[in-house]
């Protein structure tokens, strides 16, 4: 039996971030519909379509490598053990299907409603916030997530919301297929 102490990792289902996910998609969308400037500038490119997405995705292939080079450090060391146990149990599929959610709906809502609206740092801190998790041990993730929300940000205010979601989709997807592969193992 398992009680309030029990720090124990478990599977999550894709299923159930993914519906997360939406809630935060549609949160965001209303909460950009609602403002004056609307859909065209908050999801808009800040160069062209092509450069915005291929620049999002090398951010991401960055931070990816520098997430993997320090994977070793104690703490760290600690959240990818708890999250290779979180998705344990997923497909290919899920993985995917996650990282492309989480991507585009938490960029929604962060760097296309929020920052605008609160400013790179303050909506870097909502990022963070939504990567608590109730176990002490991983209080990193909060802290990673901060340093990322910081760097996507970036992004954003350089190419826009493509590149922004590219970089999240990117980190995510080869975090989670990284940690599929090391839960197999």
């Amino acid at each position: 039996m398992t009680g309030p102490e029990d720090t124990t990792p478990r599977m999550i289902p894709a299923a159930l971030l993914i519906h997360q996910e939406g809630v935060i998609a549609l949160i965001a969308l209303v909460g950009v519909w609602l403002r004056d400037d609307g859909f065209a500038t908050a999801f808009a490119a800040r160069t062209g379509l092509a450069e915005s997405i291929l620049a999002g995705a090398a951010a991401g292939l960055v931070c990816f490598g520098l997430l993997w080079l320090v994977r070793g450090v104690g703490p760290l060391h600690d959240l990818e053990a708890w999250q290779r146990q979180m998705v344990a149990g997923w497909s290919a599929g899920d993985a995917l299907a996650v990282a492309i959610f989480s991507g585009f709906a938490e960029e929604a809502l962060i760097r296309a409603l929020l920052q605008p609206l609160i400013g790179l740092v303050p909506a870097a801190a909502v990022f963070a916030v939504l990567h608590l998790v109730p176990d002490r041990r991983l209080w990193m993730w909060p802290l990673v997530a901060l340093l990322l929300g910081v760097t996507i940000g970036w992004v954003f205010g350089r190419w826009g919301y493509p590149a922004a979601a590219a970089t999240h989709v990117v980190i995510n997807g080869l975090s989670l297929a990284r940690f599929r592969t090391m839960a197999r193992s």
